[in-house]
């Protein structure tokens, strides 16, 4: 099986570095987040906060709330993770935060969107590839009311001397040409998560998904991860890059799967443009592949993009 070395190619960056944040610098984060009862359950459930305002609509309205309450650790984690691409997702460990204010509660189906304002930067000297950077964070409703706001200090890579990267692009149909090629900067390893949890939530009754039992005395000698999983990680991989801007997929074919996919695999992802229409539908070629350098998932992928305005 021929090897393919994602790194050749020109990457689609994501994030930021540590010369990027200077003081006072402000990031509007551009994506918006709502939370749903499902979200809050679940989170209350696995982190083991049992208090009824979480997951007991009578108790929460007892207690003078108009909703189940949300989490207000759910309503942390959210906002920072909307703050994650503009501000450490190039790499570097959370070091710490101050200051968290919970303004007033959160409640199901509201949208949080988050800003964040460089208040402190400077070079680490224990690593000298890193700086240290501490940021003010507000979590806003969509009519702009404040509900949380909080202090948080990461270490931020510094930016590389040489890298071999593909040009900014906004994500209309304009923005690509047949023959452009690109690797998309996140990857993503396969978990139990997704041999058991996503399989059977699609209803994917093929025990060499889920059944070490039945995959032992088998060529593979384990499970292996469904084909439309290792699909949907390939173009979810791929989807920032090449539908920001989409009004709808229109459709795939030549959907190939080279070689299994196994618990413990990491799958990066790269594309091609084939063809742009003049309707604004966008032909992708998406590859996958795993740690070794094997193909692992190929698609080509129809998707109609808005033009520029």
């Amino acid at each position: 099986m021929s090897k393919i070395d994602l790194t050749a190619w020109p990457l689609r960056e994501r994030g930021t570095y540590f010369e990027d944040h200077v003081i006072g610098r402000s990031f509007d984060h551009h994506w918006g987040r709502t939370i749903h009862a499902s979200d809050n359950i679940e989170f209350s459930t696995q982190m083991l906060a049992f208090n009824p305002e979480y997951f007991n609509r009578e108790v929460a309205l007892e207690r003078g709330h108009r909703d189940e309450v949300v989490n207000p650790l759910l309503v942390f984690g959210v906002v920072f993770g909307l703050s994650v691409e503009d501000l450490s997702e190039a790499g570097g460990p959370f070091l710490g935060g101050t200051d968290v204010t919970y303004h007033r509660s959160v409640y199901p189906g509201e949208t949080l969107y988050a800003r964040s304002t460089v208040v402190d930067a400077r070079t680490s000297t224990s690593r000298p590839g890193a700086g240290i950077v501490t940021w003010h964070t507000e979590g806003r409703t969509a009519d702009g009311e404040v509900v949380i706001d909080f202090h948080r200090t990461n270490l931020v890579r510094r930016r590389p001397a040489e890298q071999n990267l593909a040009p900014e692009f906004e994500g209309y149909a304009e923005d690509f040409i047949p023959g452009a090629k690109f690797r998309h900067a996140r990857t993503r390893t396969v978990t139990d998560l997704d041999l058991n949890g996503f399989t059977l939530l699609v209803m994917n009754s093929a025990v060499g998904h889920f059944s070490d039992g039945a995959m032992a005395d088998s060529e593979f000698g384990e499970r292996i991860n469904f084909g439309g999983m290792s699909l949907s990680l390939t173009i979810g991989l791929a989807t920032q890059d090449t539908s920001g801007q989409a009004i709808r997929e229109v459709g795939m074919t030549d959907i190939k799967f080279p070689a299994p996919v196994k618990r413990g695999d990491t799958i990066g992802a790269a594309t091609e443009v084939l063809d742009v229409a003049a309707d604004g539908v966008v032909t992708f070629r998406h590859i996958g592949v795993n740690q070794r350098g094997d193909l692992v998932v190929q698609v080509t992928r129809r998707v109609q993009l808005k033009h520029r305005p």
